[in-house]
This record gives structure tokens, C-alpha cells and sequence, in this order.
């Protein structure tokens, strides 16, 4: 669950960055736009304002000259003080009389030889004959430049001024019709308004984005085929693709292609390569934060997982060390049974044997001499109680000593699953007496070194008793299981259970809670069982039946 919120917070965070170059994208697109509709509309201003200034110079000159033929010398100072280019004037069949110098070179006004007329030659036309290619003055046709259309009547023109001419030479013309025929023609050079246009031209706003914008790797400006780019822009756009990643020399980039507008009539495509470094160096620092928290969630997982395991492994603990101290109050309280029961049995046993001698003679000799056959009767029956009781008490004594000085451990290779099936098979018969189901199963395996016939009266004992406290139409189970190093037998009835204040007392001598009971079956088997340094655990609950389960090692090695 966490890498699956790392991952989708990592996704939607790249995403959020890619939009964000997107969107300043798009802002540089539109701000392009603008700059370059600006630089459009400014360049027909100043054409404008520079054709009304020039046409103003030709008509003042044409004023002047009506009043006074202008001289060569007169015209080259209205030129130096006007800044202009070169003022020419032409008669009335379009033969040059006078003009302000610079008469030579390609835009000279003799440039064809002394004596042609502008716009009659040729050529490709002088820059005051309105033409369009360079070449030499002779002008491209009758009546397509300013002076054919001055001699045709028209009291002034102007001539165009395209930016494929804007180098060096090139001209801005206005002319004026002379009032007694002819027209005075005025130039100016546009190499100043042409550095003017390049420096705010759309070719220097793009190389200034380039180099002072750090996102931007490269821009390419297609237009017709005009191209222009800068930076580390690829050869080639990608084909039908409005976004895609490169590689340039620089570092990973986004290419988007679009349209820029440019006003109407004017399509032009744009492609900007928005540098994607710092969206991977967010990612990186994104990724080693999430990393980092991701770490920590996991470590306070672990340590919410640690401390549940060790609080139950401390319950278990806990509940071992219980049980552990329960036995081991329950092994002093047994020991020293042990040792008042070999002191007492040590006490009873020599009077006892003299009582019981004493009620067999008189059997043999005086209860058969009485003269009433009713009182030789009573004094046989009570001769015979007090032999019996002698007996069950002699019987008692034994188990006494039995206990307190218990035989040492004949300890052997034993056969698991067949000291299992042979515990089952004593027991059968009186579960199926008591019309119980009686379930035997050995899951384990191999041998144990332990006393088989200690540890057959240990189980023995306890399949009694789980046999005697289930009742009729119950069931009772016995298996053998492997437990690691350990051999496990399971007793299980559907008896009624031990309640919790009499489940402390079970395993103490002389406890029973059987009518007919003597106390002594489960301390011997949990001192058989404590003998083998294994564990009896008792599972059970008023009404849920019990389960005991004997616990003892495969070897005595490894019990010590």
C-alpha cells in the first residue's frame, strides 16, 4: 500500500511539473506572439512616418525649385542638412538635369550612362523607380516606378520598402512633380532603419529568450521558408507530433510544436524545447523524499509489528513463566509430600504389620473355638475388615514410598509410535465400555531415549481419567506428534472441563475430586514427566472439555 501511494504521488507530481513547463511554454509562445504583432505594426509606422517626412523633403524641394532652379551645390547642402540620401531632379522627358552627388555605383542616377532616363531601361530597377531586385538604374519598365508615374501626372509618390532590401544600400524614395514638368526625387538610406528593424526584429527576441531564459533550450520560427533557430535545436521535428522528448547536447528537453499567431494572413509555426533537467532534478529530490518518508513509514511499521510480536512474545513468556512456577511450587509441595509420606510410611509400616498378624492368628485359632456359631461368625467378619484395611493401608504405604523414593529412569531407545499404539490399546477397552468414541493416531516419528514403562503408566494414568470424567456417547483422543527436538501426546476428552479453582490443585498428592479417588495417579505422572525434564500443559474450560498435552525431549542430551 505505501510504494502503491509513493508511486501515484510520484506520477501526479511529475505530471504537475510537466504542466508547469507546459504552461510556461505557452506563455513564451503567446509572448512571442505579441512581440512579433508589436514589431510588425511598429516597422509600418516608422515606414510610414519616414515615407511622410521623405515626401514632405520632395515637395518642399519641389516648391523651392519652382521658385528658383536648385543647382548641384545647392542640392547637396539640402541633402547633408535634410539627411538625406540623394535628391535628384528630372525634366520633363525624364532626362536627368541635377543631382546632390553619389552619382556612381550601383544606385547611381547615371548608373546606365549619362543621358537615360530613369524607368526606361532594362535593368532592374533603381531604388527611386520603385523597383524591387538590384541592379542598375535603369528603372524595370515604363511606368513602374516613381518617376513614369510623376511624368504621368501624379502630383507625388512613394515607393515601397521590402525587408529582403535591407541591407546595405538599400533605399526609401519619395518624389514630387515639378510644376513646370519634370519631378525632384528624394532617397534616404535605410541601413539605420534597417538595424533599427533587425535589433527589434522577432530573429533577436528569440536568441535573447535563448540565452537569458534557463528553461529554454532551443526555439525554431518556420515561416514559409523563412527559418529561424537558436540553441540546440534538432535537425528535424518529429512528424505529426506536437509534443515529444529529445536529446540535445545540452541535456533532455520537451519539444512543442505549435502555431503562432501572428496576426492575419501570417502563419507561422513555432517549436520550443523546454529544458526537463530541473523536472528530473525535482523528480530525484521528490523521489529521495518519498524514499526517506516511505523508510520511516516502514520503520514505525516495523516497530508497531515489533512491539505487538513482543508483547506477545512477552504474554507467552509470561504465560511459560506462570506455568514454570507453578510447577516448581508444585514440585517443592510434592517433594516435601514425598518426604512426610517416607516419614510416615516409615512410622505405620512395623505396627501396621503386627495389627495385620495379629487379626491372621486370631482367624486361625480363636474365632474358631467361640462356642456361639453366631459370634465365631462376627468375630470372623471383623477379623477379616481389619485384615483388608491392613492391607489397604500397607497398599497406601507403598505408594507413599513409591513417591518419595521414586525408581531411577530406565532410560532407552524407544519406539514412538508404537509405545503410542500400545498406550491406546490398554486403554481401548474401557473407553468402549463406557460406550465413548476412543480415537488413537500417532503423527510422530523415530525414536526417544526415555523410560517406556514410567512414561506408559505416566499416559496410562491420564487416559483414565479423561476416559472416566467424559461422559457416555463423549469422545476421547490420543495422538503423538513431533514438536521439534520434542515428542508431543495429546489427551483430549469432552468431559465437562476443570474449573479454574480446582485446575491449580490436579497435579497436587492425595487432590482428587472422585468419590472413589486416591489423589496419587496425576502426581505420579507429573513427577514421571518432570523425571524426563519435559512439561505437561493443560488446556481447558468449564463445559469445553480438556486437553493435556505431555511434553518430553527426544534425548536426555538435550534436556540438559
Amino acid at each position: 500500500m505505501l510504494l502503491g501511494v509513493v508511486w501515484v504521488d510520484h506520477q501526479r507530481t511529475r505530471a504537475e511539473l510537466l504542466a508547469l513547463l507546459r504552461d510556461h511554454a505557452a506563455s513564451l509562445r503567446s509572448t512571442l506572439a505579441a512581440a512579433a504583432r508589436s514589431n510588425r505594426e511598429a516597422e509600418r509606422l516608422v515606414e510610414q512616418q519616414l515615407a511622410a517626412r521623405l515626401l514632405d523633403n520632395a515637395r518642399f524641394l519641389a516648391a523651392l525649385d519652382a521658385r528658383a532652379p536648385l543647382d548641384d551645390a545647392r542640392l547637396a547642402a539640402l541633402a547633408e542638412e535634410g539627411g538625406l540620401f540623394r535628391i535628384t531632379v528630372f525634366d520633363a522627358r525624364g532626362e536627368l538635369e541635377r543631382a546632390s552627388g553619389n552619382r556612381g555605383g550601383p544606385h547611381g542616377t547615371a548608373g546606365g550612362g549619362p543621358g537615360r532616363g530613369l524607368g526606361r531601361g532594362p535593368g532592374g530597377g533603381g531604388p527611386w523607380a520603385g523597383g524591387r531586385g538590384p541592379g542598375g538604374p535603369g528603372g524595370a519598365g515604363a511606368g513602374s516606378g516613381l518617376l513614369p508615374r510623376l511624368l504621368a501626372g501624379e502630383p507625388w509618390a512613394v515607393s515601397d520598402m521590402h525587408a529582403t532590401r535591407w541591407g546595405s544600400g538599400a533605399r526609401l524614395s519619395a518624389g514630387a512633380r515639378r510644376s513646370g514638368g519634370g519631378a525632384v526625387i528624394v532617397n534616404v538610406d535605410a541601413a539605420e532603419l534597417g538595424a533599427l528593424r533587425r535589433q527589434a526584429s522577432l530573429d533577436v527576441l528569440l536568441a535573447d529568450i535563448v540565452a537569458r531564459v534557463p528553461e529554454v533550450a532551443f526555439v525554431v520560427f518556420e515561416q514559409g521558408e523563412l527559418r529561424l533557430a537558436h540553441g540546440d535545436a534538432p535537425a528535424e521535428p518529429a512528424a505529426g507530433a506536437d509534443e515529444r522528448e529529445v536529446e540535445t547536447p545540452t541535456g533532455p528537453a520537451l519539444e512543442l510544436t505549435g502555431p503562432l499567431d501572428l496576426g492575419p494572413g501570417a502563419e507561422a509555426t513555432l517549436r520550443l524545447g523546454m529544458r526537463t533537467d530541473g523536472v528530473h532534478r525535482a523528480e530525484r529530490r521528490m523521489l529521495v523524499q518519498l524514499a526517506l518518508s516511505l523508510c520511516a513509514a516502514l520503520a514505525v511499521a516495523w516497530l508497531g509489528v515489533g512491539s505487538a510480536w513482543l508483547r506477545r512474545k512477552y504474554a507467552l513468556l509470561a504465560a511459560r513463566h506462570a506455568r514454570a512456577e507453578e510447577a516448581l511450587r508444585r514440585r517443592d509441595r510434592l517433594a516435601a509430600m514425598g518426604e512426610l509420606a517416607s516419614t510416615v510410611a516409615h512410622e505405620i509400616r512395623n505396627p501396621l504389620n503386627a495389627i495385620a498378624m495379629s487379626a491372621r492368628r486370631l482367624q486361625r485359632e480363636f474365632a474358631p473355638a467361640a462356642d456361639d456359631a453366631t459370634d465365631a461368625a462376627e468375630q470372623r467378619e471383623l477379623l477379616e475388615v481389619v485384615a483388608s484395611e491392613s492391607q489397604r493401608i500397607d497398599r497406601i504405604v507403598r505408594e507413599f514410598v513409591d513417591f518419595a523414593r521414586p525408581a531411577p529412569l530406565a532410560r532407552r531407545a524407544t519406539d514412538v509410535a508404537a509405545l503410542t499404539a500400545s498406550v491406546g490399546d490398554a486403554a481401548r477397552a474401557q473407553a468402549e465400555a463406557r460406550g465413548l468414541r476412543f480415537e488413537v493416531s500417532s503423527a510422530a516419528t523415530g525414536e526417544a531415549d526415555l523410560d517406556p514403562d514410567r512414561v506408559r503408566e505416566a499416559l496410562g494414568n491420564l487416559l483414565r481419567n479423561a476416559i472416566e470424567a467424559t461422559p457416555e456417547g463423549g469422545a476421547v483422543r490420543f495422538v503423538s506428534r513431533d514438536d521439534g527436538e520434542r515428542v508431543a501426546w495429546e489427551v483430549a476428552d469432552t468431559g465437562p472441563g476443570i474449573p479454574d479453582d480446582v485446575r491449580a490443585r490436579i497435579f497436587d498428592l492425595y487432590y482428587t475430586t472422585k468419590p472413589d479417588g486416591t489423589g496419587v495417579g496425576l502426581a505420579l505422572c507429573h513427577q514421571v514427566v518432570t523425571a524426563h525434564d519435559g512439561t505437561i500443559e493443560v488446556d481447558t474450560a468449564p463445559g469445553a472439555g480438556t486437553r493435556m498435552t505431555v511434553l518430553l525431549p527426544r534425548k536426555a542430551e538435550a534436556a540438559r
